[in-house]
């Protein structure tokens, strides 16, 4: 029911933007992609798989006095085989309004409002909400800003006729700067109470609503050297859920280095998810992440070398190689070739005595001119131990594709491998993109 009701609704709410577009200055991002695909496994009836997607985004500025823009953007999907009937498939019908929100900034205080559906990203909080949020700037280098409204929920968990959120959700955040050289910002979110688990006692112990406080960091002491991050703690189980950091320093214009941190409670991070409840029990609570890239350009090369070392309560591995690309042919073609090595112990896979051990090779060459432009990707993941009796999965892709205007394009794609689960997976898809920007002048 919702999905049929979104299917007309979506196409509604964009003809709607029309008008006013025309009036102001707006830009349409329009790209269909017809896929087929052949699913032949052993032991299921083979299927032909024929999904039609229409991704569509609208962004419509200087309305009214200037200050007022509309942004939307979503997707909706049909599958195209007649031989799946809609009322015993109703996923034959499929759609999600990404954000759709109106914008309005004031000409003082970097002061801005929105309405809608929108991403919030402030501090902790990362979360889409239905509803509305504002931020200003105050005196003296302080700043705030604020979110409230209903969760938008998504796709119920088989079983469980819910998605394991709650109905309402709201937040906040308040920072302070000083010249372009710190910025520390305080934040929280508090959502209304989850449902209970469709099994009472299966998910009690590791489940919960979503509600965090947590302080975040932007600090550049040196033109060189920058560091940045957050600290989250959930106030329900009364730990600290995450932490995460990031070092950057710039030695040169040409050499790029880096450091990170990361460290997830993973009964408190993952608290407010009954999708993860039951795999948190399987992984443990702990696991921390720390690693160290750096990359060099050269001319119209530029190489790249990155080391990351994973622990957790059921294995450790490490992670490490390197990347290569470059440009050609006064940029119209991009090429890279890299390789890097996962090694872990043998209780680091999820998937029982599967080994996570595994080289990972990848190359690939991109050519856009003018007129056309074509990729070739090739990816292969050699197993240190055989998966399924298995020992690789590779794909190879190929693409062409033809501008035929300069906001017109369309193309196709066609790649072919082999991995643990297919003997043979070979794909296709035809892609319709169009881009549009209109402005004082018509269209650019």
């Amino acid at each position: 029911m919702k999905k049929a009701l979104f299917c007309r609704l979506f196409p509604l709410l964009l003809l709607t933007t029309v008008p006013a577009a025309a009036l102001a200055e707006s830009s349409v991002d329009s790209t269909t992609i017809l896929r087929v695909r052949q699913d032949a496994r052993a032991g299921f009836e083979t299927q032909t798989l024929v999904p039609l997607t229409q991704y569509l985004g609208v962004d419509i500025d200087k309305l009214g006095d200037g200050n007022l823009s509309a942004h939307l953007y979503g997707w909706g999907r049909l599958d195209l085989d007649d031989s799946m009937d809609t009322v015993d498939n109703p996923d034959r019908f499929d759609g999600s309004l990404s954000y759709g929100y109106l914008q309005y900034r004031f000409n003082y205080a970097n002061a801005r409002a929105r309405a809608g559906r929108f991403f919030v990203t402030e501090g902790i909080a990362n979360e889409l909400v239905d509803g509305i949020t504002a931020r200003t700037d105050l005196p003296y280098g302080f700043g705030v800003s604020a979110f409230g409204g209903a969760t938008v929920h998504t796709v119920d968990i088989p079983g469980m006729a819910t998605d394991g959120k709650g109905d309402g959700i709201f937040g906040g955040r308040v920072n302070y700067r000083h010249k372009g050289m710190l910025e520390l910002g305080l934040s929280g979110l508090y959502e209304s109470k989850a449902p209970e688990p469709a099994a009472p006692g299966s998910a009690a112990d590791s489940f919960g609503s979503h509600r965090l406080l947590g302080g975040d960091i932007w600090l550049k002491p040196h033109n060189m050297v920058q560091i940045s991050g957050h600290t989250s703690y959930n106030t329900e189980t009364q730990q600290i859920a995450e932490h995460s950091y990031l070092l950057q320093v710039t030695p040169s214009k040409e050499l790029v280095l880096a450091a990170n941190f990361d460290e997830q409670n993973n009964r408190d991070y993952f608290y407010s998810s009954l999708l993860f409840a039951n795999m948190i029990r399987n992984l443990g609570r702990d696991s921390r992440t720390a690693g160290a890239s750096a990359s060099y350009t050269l001319g119209k090369a530029e190489i790249s070398g990155d080391f990351k070392h994973y622990s957790r309560e059921t294995g450790k591995a490490q992670r490490f190689g390197g990347e290569l690309r470059g440009t050609l042919l006064d940029n119209s073609v991009r090429t890279g070739f890299g390789y890097h090595y996962l090694r872990s112990s043998p209780d680091f896979a999820v998937a029982g005595s599967a080994s996570g051990s595994f080289h990972e090779v990848r190359a690939y060459a991109l050519c856009d001119t003018k007129g056309y432009f074509a990729a070739l990707d090739a990816i292969g993941y050699f197993f240190k131990k055989p998966v399924e009796n298995s020992d690789s999965a590779w794909e190879l892709l190929g693409s062409l594709g033809y501008h035929l205007t300069p906001a017109f394009e369309l193309s196709g794609d066609l790649s072919y491998g082999q991995n643990p689960q297919y003997d043979d997976e070979l794909k296709g898809l035809l892609r319709v993109t169009y881009n549009m920007n209109t402005g004082k002048g018509g269209t650019k």
